[in-house]
């Protein structure tokens, strides 16, 4: 995987900018607003955190995130990058043995539901939001620039597997599934770059239930100012498109140039086949005519 590092002079790009932004209020999205704001930047988030938050906000509510995105474009007339940084973890058991009883089942678990529809549904209908908002913009000020960028968190358990995390894992690589998705489309249509960031353990309240495991094997920890770096950088960096970047111990790797480099290996003889399908379904424009 190519290492990708955090620039100080690129993240000054987010200089005046307009930032919306979900799961802003503590963990790598408080840090992540305490840089952009830092940096110059204005920045709109929300969070359920009433306390922390800058406005209430449950991403599960479509009219909260569009008026999470008005807000910005009614007070300064644009938005210019969105980040997705809204998650959270279902609580443990609900694949063992006293949650898989036929009486147990027969109760929807609401927290495994939950998980997706924070992790995956909102951030779908957030995306949505985000091009829409920033189409507008291009289009009333004629602006052909690519320097509206949507940043989406996803994680390594979206990378590979996380034992005991079932509903986070499948939503975590639904994210890296929608940034594939959209990264055609949005950048040749609308002009917009999307990418994801995938951070391992990070120092947050997100993983003191395990805090003991990763110390006892002396594994890296991030922080959580080093997520948001990387974060700031994909938001400012035109350069960047199309990237999921794995952040481990505080470094960044681009995990997508390494799938297409090695692609040959695990798609084998399907290789070549496969770049001529998506080259001929381009942004995904026929799907609509079914």
């Amino acid at each position: 995987m190519a290492e990708i590092f955090f620039s100080s002079e690129i993240a000054e790009n987010v200089k005046g900018k307009v930032v919306v932004m979900t799961g802003g209020a503590q963990g790598i999205g408080a840090a992540t607003v305490s840089l952009l704001y830092e940096r110059g930047a204005h920045v709109y988030f929300g969070d359920v955190d009433d306390v922390k938050g800058h406005q209430m906000l449950d991403v599960r509510n479509y009219n909260e995130q569009l008026e999470l995105f008005k807000t910005p474009y009614e007070e300064r007339g644009h938005v210019d990058i969105a980040i997705s940084c809204a998650a959270v973890i279902e609580p443990n058991g609900w694949f063992g043995p006293d949650q898989l009883t036929l009486e147990a089942v027969e109760t929807e678990p609401q927290p495994l539901k939950n998980a997706i529809d924070i992790n995956l549904t909102s951030v779908v209908l957030f995306c949505r939001l985000a091009i829409a908002f920033m189409k507008a913009d291009k289009e009333s000020t004629k602006s052909n620039d690519f320097s509206k960028s949507i940043v989406l968190l996803s994680s390594i358990a979206g990378i590979t597997e996380a034992a005991g995390l079932f509903a986070y894992g499948a939503s975590k690589h639904g994210i890296i599934g929608l940034m594939r998705s959209l990264r055609a489309l949005a950048s040749a249509k609308y002009n917009i770059h999307i990418n994801a960031v995938c951070p391992w353990a990070t120092d947050t309240q997100m993983i003191d239930n395990v805090r003991s495991i990763w110390d006892e094997h002396h594994l890296p920890l991030n922080a959580p100012k080093d997520v948001a770096q990387f974060i700031t950088q994909l938001a400012t960096d035109p350069s960047l498109s199309g990237k999921s970047v794995l952040v481990a111990g505080g470094r960044g790797f681009d995990t997508e140039e390494g799938i297409d480099r090695t692609m040959s290996v695990w798609f084998g003889p399907l290789t070549e086949e496969f770049w001529r399908g998506q080259k001929a379904f381009g942004t995904g424009d026929q799907w609509s005519d079914i």
